[in-house]
């Protein structure tokens, strides 16, 4: 990983991404400022090809600019941007410069994520990519809930759900970003259990604390590993994305999150969930980046069936080195 560029990326939005500043956006917020500094540091154009104008980074140069998104809870979408602005470059079309969110089809409009303010929804109509202003679009009060809502454009202006690259490529953003804002909760709360003294000494002292703990960490590195391992440019799907690597990674990830959530709130007790905490941030952000582009069954699901396709002949062993591996399966004479 990029170390150069994740620091570049920190730099920015410990600057211009503050809890404060998150909180503000969330509220209902311009993130006018937070957007112009992203435009201005080229992230956004990290996918693009040079001859496009872009930077031309491959998806594992990229991932650290989604991790520490992920780690500054940043409520824009940051990820889907840079892949919808690599998609239309390759096609030939103009990118806006707004935010613009992958639209997840579902019954002939687009999921968004609760009172999103992205000024762009990209979709997909007969295989080509669709651009569409959300300020265009109706909001559907029926089928709207806290996790998302669903978008309709007057005229069936919305795609037609198109090929599964936009959905695998949203749930790459979203594992990325999950496993950046887990590595944040894991130092604050081992920062945490230092300070916070209890029985005249600090929790992290207690041995059942440790081994919470040690769980944690162990889920947050498995998460990082799999951001990684999805980011093995070997597939058909945008800028080499792999429909099956994100489905393990995407299926890691989730698991991870509920117990690094879990522990966290445990560690850090009801002040966890106090609005003066940073926590409730970073694990809301993980709890909406599970339900966004499938979640764990979905990817299960999915991941069993091409297991299941690949016949009797390959063992589970063999099928995660052939397919899931960080490179090409060893061969042996």
């Amino acid at each position: 990983m990029d170390s150069l560029l994740l620091r570049s990326a920190e730099e920015l939005f410990s600057r211009h991404a503050s809890s404060d500043a998150v909180r503000a956006i969330r509220a209902g917020g311009s993130p006018g400022a937070l957007w112009r500094e992203l435009q201005a540091s080229g992230f956004l154009d990290a996918l693009v090809p040079e001859t496009a104008g872009g930077t031309g980074l491959g998806l594992a140069e990229a991932l650290p600019v989604l991790m520490a998104a992920g780690r500054f809870a940043v409520p824009l979408p940051v990820g889907e941007t840079m892949l919808a602005r690599a998609v239309l470059a390759e096609a030939g079309q103009e990118r806006p410069e707004g935010t613009i969110l992958l639209g997840e089809p579902f019954d002939g409009g687009a999921r968004v994520p609760a009172s999103s303010a992205a000024e762009w929804v990209l979709l997909s109509r007969n295989a080509a990519p669709l651009l569409r202003r959300a300020e265009e679009a109706q909001r559907d009060d029926r089928m709207a809930s806290p996790f998302g809502d669903l978008l309709r454009w007057p005229g069936d202006a919305g795609g037609d759900g198109g090929p599964e690259e936009l959905h695998a490529a949203g749930a790459w953003a979203e594992l990325a970003a999950m496993a950046g804002a887990m590595e944040r909760i894991l130092e604050s709360t081992v920062r945490h259990a230092q300070e916070r003294v209890q029985f005249g000494r600090p929790v992290a002292a207690f041995q059942a604390v440790q081994q919470q703990i040690s769980v944690m960490t162990e889920d947050v590195f498995a998460a990082r590993m799999a951001a990684q391992l999805a980011s093995v440019p070997d597939g058909p799907g945008i800028a080499g994305l792999n429909p099956l690597r994100i489905a393990a990674a995407k299926l890691r990830v989730g698991e991870a999150a509920m117990r690094v959530s879990a522990i966290a709130h445990a560690v850090h007790g009801a002040m966890g969930i106090t609005e003066e905490m940073d926590l409730h941030l970073l694990t809301g952000r993980l709890q909406a980046g599970r339900m966004r582009f499938g979640g764990e069954a979905h990817w299960g699901a999915r991941l069993g069936r091409h297991f299941l396709r690949a016949g009797d002949a390959m063992d589970p062993l063999a099928f995660v080195r052939a397919h899931l591996g960080p490179m090409e399966p060893e061969t042996t004479a």
